[in-house]
């Protein structure tokens, strides 16, 4: 090849070396498939007993005011709700003994002075790539009594005096950041139930199933009729989770005023 033909190809070669060097940083991009519309799936989280060893790793070599092994909300793992509200089940402190699940169906016009405090903590890590805020909405429900064979799981939905499963849970404002993971974006579902009367009808003595449901998409609505609480619409992309609570209804015999629920019923409803 000549000198005059050299001319256009060191100048071209010029140009490609430049749209080369013209290289964008990577950070803060992310790739989505438009056919997956929904990543990450919602996920109910609970506070984890830790051995002793594993505290002391987590407090090794670290900031004390920003400790990486932190619980969903702070929360202290040994006073987290069990699964099994065992009625027989007593704590003693200085005030005395108490059986904090106790729990009692009361007559008409009559309330539980002993109600079920929880708070489920939910996670889902999709968000918004730009703003940073929750890309889903996560809604809830409880079911109560839900039979394994159910064609209708909407009409077991209940305790709807205390939340409403058609709004979207609210971050909870906290800081929490598990190491080496996205930002959760944490939900809580924070309740104060009188299980054995605030539901639609005043519960039998015994046992009784109390399942918490979660969705990251409106519940399942049917091309006629309302949506359906508790029916994940799983061919609109939705996830969910659910957990379960065992509890029992005791109830005082009118012939059996020292019976324990005799004074546990009031007609102030619990706060």
């Amino acid at each position: 090849m000549n000198r005059a033909a050299l001319g256009p190809v060191l100048v071209a070669l010029s140009l490609g070396t430049a749209v080369v060097g013209c290289v964008l940083s990577d950070k803060e991009i992310e790739f989505e498939e438009t056919a997956v519309t929904n990543r990450n799936a919602v996920r109910i989280i609970e506070p984890v007993l830790l051995s002793s060893k594993a505290i002391e790793h987590c407090e090794d070599d670290i900031d004390p005011m920003d400790p990486p092994c932190r619980q969903p909300g702070d929360a202290d793992p040994a006073r987290s709700q069990p699964h099994f509200l065992d009625p027989t089940y007593q704590e003693t402190d200085e005030e005395g003994t108490a059986t904090p699940f106790a729990f009692c169906s009361c007559a008409e016009d009559q309330f539980d002075s002993l109600p079920f405090d929880i708070t489920v903590f939910v996670e889902d890590q999709d968000q918004d790539v730009r703003k940073r805020n929750p890309k889903d909405g996560i809604f809830p429900a409880l079911l109560l009594d839900l039979p394994r064979d159910a064609t209708e799981p909407a009409n077991y939905v209940d305790y709807l005096a205390y939340y409403d499963p058609l709004r979207p849970l609210e971050l909870t404002g906290d800081d929490y950041q598990p190491p080496g993971r996205r930002d959760p974006q944490l939900r809580a579902l924070d309740l104060v139930i009188d299980l054995c009367n605030g539901g639609r009808t005043r519960l039998s003595k015994g046992f009784h199933t109390l399942t918490v449901m979660v969705s990251d998409r409106p519940w399942f609505k049917p091309d006629e009729g309302a949506r359906q609480p508790g029916v994940p619409d799983i061919r609109g992309g939705g996830t969910w989770d659910s957990t379960h609570y065992v509890f029992a209804c005791d109830a005082a015999p009118a012939n059996e005023p020292e019976h324990p629920c005799a004074s546990a019923c009031s007609t102030k409803a619990p706060l």
